[in-house]
C-alpha cells in the first residue's frame, strides 16, 4: 500500500478533483460509516480515486459534499465494490449513481455467481493481501489515526485497478449489459422506502396472529418505522421484532400487563408504552373486513415445496440457456417472495408493494412469464 494519497480539507480541493473525475469519466468511490444505535449510518470517511489521484475526505470537517453528490447525479462512472449500504448513504443525499459497477456484481457474473468480499477480490486478481483490522474501528472519532487512514486509502486504490480488468472480463464474456442492469437494480433497490402500513409483512412470527392480532402487529410495526425514522433510531431500540408479535398476541390493555411482555426493555415500556398500548387500541377497533391478509407458515406445504423444486429447476434451465451462473437468477427468498406475492397478497396491498425481482428486470425479463404460470399452477 503506497501513502499516495491526501486529505481534503476544504470545498474548493473537492471540486477541483469532482472535476478531474469528470474529465476521467469514472471515480473509484467508497465510504466509512458507524451505524449502532442509529436507523441510518453516520458517514464517517469518503475515499475516492481518479486516475492516479487517491483523496480521503472528512465530512466533519466542514467540507461540503454537494460536488461529489452532484458528480454522482452525472453521467460518470461509479465505481464501488459491495455498494449496498454506500447506496443508502448517497440516496439520502440525492445522489444515486446514474451509472454504477460494481466489482462485486461484475466478478459474480463471470464466475460461478459466488458473492467475494473486497480483500478476496484483491488478493485474488492483484495477489496483494490487505491488511482489514481497521474494519470495524470507529470512524467518528477524531483524529482518525494513520492505519485508519492508510485502510480508508486502499479500499480505493486497489478497487481501480480491479475495475478496468473486471470491465474487460464482462464484455468478453459478453455480461457487460446484464452486469449493468443488475447494478441499476441495486441503485433503485435501495431508492425505495417501504410503506410504514405494510411494515408488518417482514416481522417474523405473523403466521402465528390471528387477523385481530395482524391488526394489531399492523399498527405496532408502522408506529415503529414512523419514529425510527423520525428520531433516528434503529428499530431493535424502539422494540425487537419478536416484542411487537408478543404485544399482538397477548393484546395488554394496560401498562402493568404491557410490563409483563417478555424482553420489552424498561426505558422502551417509559418511552413508548402509551403509544403501544395506543397502537394495541387502534388495531383491535379495526373491523375484520380491515385486517390484513394472513401470510401462513407455507414451508412443510406440500404444494409449497412441489413450486419451489419446479421454480429452481426452471432457474436453472434459463440460467444455463441465458449463460448466466444460476445462482445469480434466483435466490429462495426472491422465489418466496413470488409465492407470497400470488397467494397471500392481496390486489389492494400489491398496489404498494413492488414487485417480486422475478418479475421486473433483467430476471423478469427472462423467466417472469413462465414462473407466474409455475405458481399459478401450484394452487389449482
Amino acid at each position: 500500500m503506497s501513502e499516495n494519497f491526501r486529505m481534503i480539507n476544504a470545498t474548493e480541493e473537492l471540486v477541483a478533483f469532482c472535476d478531474l473525475a469528470q474529465a476521467n469519466g469514472w471515480l473509484a468511490l467508497d465510504t466509512e460509516f458507524v451505524r449502532t444505535r442509529t436507523l441510518y449510518a453516520d458517514l464517517g470517511l469518503v475515499q475516492a480515486r481518479t486516475g492516479a489521484e487517491i483523496v480521503l475526505v472528512d465530512p466533519l470537517n466542514g467540507v461540503d459534499l454537494a460536488p461529489l453528490w452532484q458528480l454522482l447525479r452525472s453521467d460518470i462512472i461509479a465505481v464501488l465494490h459491495a455498494a449496498g449500504e454506500d447506496l443508502e448513504i448517497f440516496q439520502r443525499n440525492n445522489a444515486a449513481p446514474q451509472n454504477l459497477f460494481d466489482t462485486q456484481v461484475a466478478n459474480a457474473f463471470i464466475t460461478d455467481g459466488s458473492q467475494i468480499g473486497y480483500a478476496g477480490l484483491v488478493e485474488q486478481m492483484l495477489h496483494v493481501s490487505l491488511d482489514k483490522s481497521q474494519s470495524r474501528t470507529d470512524w467518528l472519532q477524531r483524529p482518525l489515526s494513520p492505519a485508519q487512514l492508510e485502510y480508508a486509502a486502499a479500499d480505493v486504490e486497489y478497487l481501480a485497478e480491479l475495475y478496468p480488468s473486471l470491465r474487460a472480463k464482462t464484455v468478453a464474456a459478453g455480461m457487460e449489459e446484464l452486469v449493468l442492469a443488475e447494478c441499476q437494480e441495486q441503485v433503485a433497490k435501495r431508492a425505495r422506502e417501504s410503506v410504514a402500513e405494510l411494515a408488518w409483512r417482514d416481522i417474523g412470527g405473523v403466521n402465528l396472529l390471528t387477523g385481530q392480532g395482524r391488526a394489531v402487529l399492523r399498527e405496532l410495526a408502522a408506529w415503529r418505522l414512523t419514529l425510527a425514522r423520525e428520531k433516528n433510531i434503529a428499530l431493535p431500540f424502539v422494540a425487537r421484532d419478536h416484542v411487537l408479535t408478543d404485544i399482538a398476541r397477548k393484546l395488554p390493555n394496560n401498562r402493568q400487563a404491557l410490563s409483563v411482555i417478555d424482553e420489552l426493555h424498561p426505558k422502551s415500556l417509559r418511552l413508548y408504552g402509551e403509544a403501544m398500548l395506543a397502537c394495541v387500541e387502534k388495531g383491535l377497533a379495526a373491523p375484520e373486513e380491515q385486517h390484513p391478509e394472513e401470510i401462513p407458515r407455507y414451508d412443510q406445504d406440500p404444494e409449497y415445496k412441489r413450486f419451489f423444486k419446479a421454480a429452481k429447476a426452471l432457474l436453472k434451465a434459463a440460467g444455463e440457456k441465458a449463460n448466466v451462473p444460476v445462482p445469480l437468477m434466483g435466490s429462495r427468498k426472491q422465489i418466496n417472495e413470488v409465492y407470497v406475492w400470488q397467494h397471500f397478497t392481496r390486489d389492494e396491498t400489491k398496489e404498494k408493494l413492488y414487485q417480486p425481482d422475478l418479475y421486473q428486470g433483467w430476471r423478469g425479463a427472462l423467466v417472469a412469464e413462465q414462473i407466474a404460470e409455475l405458481v399459478a399452477k401450484s394452487y389449482s
